[in-house]
């Protein structure tokens, strides 16, 4: 595969994350009772139904999806972080963050394989991996990008943007300072902006080839 093909198909991969909000729109439909995006987290639409503890019962029918989905997001964050590593900008910094989406992936990949009823302590491990590689991939790859010839000023200042708003709910989650919207509002203010950065910046790649 030439360099442009393999940067267009990468492009393509991370254009394609916008799956994830799909499928989990549709677990949520499906969810048995009040599902609720302040006080549930994400995870719970992949976890067994009946879990949740202190007479708690959580149902969630679609996990397969969402599991599936998780899985998906991880190949195409980690396949996609390979592919456009070329037609990004040079240099250490941007190689760092690179390097920090691909890894992030794979930790996408490890919270669809182990749900957090199947295997609490991988899943929690692995899903606090993602969140940190994400937002410090996408910080560092957005510096590296604002001082970049060829790049596009909004893809990086959104990067940079992103990746500080990110870290700010990954901090107050990780502090139980939910900000007035709970611990499933401040989880999806530190998930959401990474996969529609990504969405984002494969648009970007792809009309930048064609152009």
């Amino acid at each position: 595969m030439s360099e442009t093909r393999g940067a267009a198909a990468g492009a393509v991969l991370w254009t394609l994350c916008l799956q994830y909000f799909v499928a989990e729109a549709v677990a949520i439909h499906a969810w048995t009772g009040a599902y609720s995006l302040s006080t549930n987290y994400i995870s719970d639409l992949g976890a067994a139904a009946c879990f949740g503890g202190a007479g708690v019962c959580w149902s969630s029918p679609l996990r397969w999806l969402m599991n599936a989905s998780f899985v998906l997001q991880g190949c195409l964050i980690a396949g996609g972080a390979a592919l456009t590593r070329r037609v990004l900008p040079r240099g250490a910094l941007a190689g760092a963050g690179a390097g920090l989406i691909g890894l992030s992936g794979l930790g996408v990949i490890a919270v669809g394989l182990a749900p957090e009823d199947a295997n609490p302590a991988i899943h929690d491990f692995t899903a606090a991996e993602n969140l940190i590689f994400c937002n410090l991939g996408m910080l560092a790859l957005g510096l590296a990008m604002s001082v970049s010839q060829g790049a596009s000023r909004l893809i990086a200042r959104a990067g940079v943007a992103a990746g500080v708003i990110g870290l700010a709910g990954l901090a107050c989650l990780a502090s139980g300072h939910y900000a007035g919207i709970g611990p499933g509002g401040v989880e999806r203010v530190a998930a959401y902006p990474f996969p529609l950065w990504l969405s984002a910046t494969g648009a970007w790649i792809l009309t930048a080839r064609r152009a």
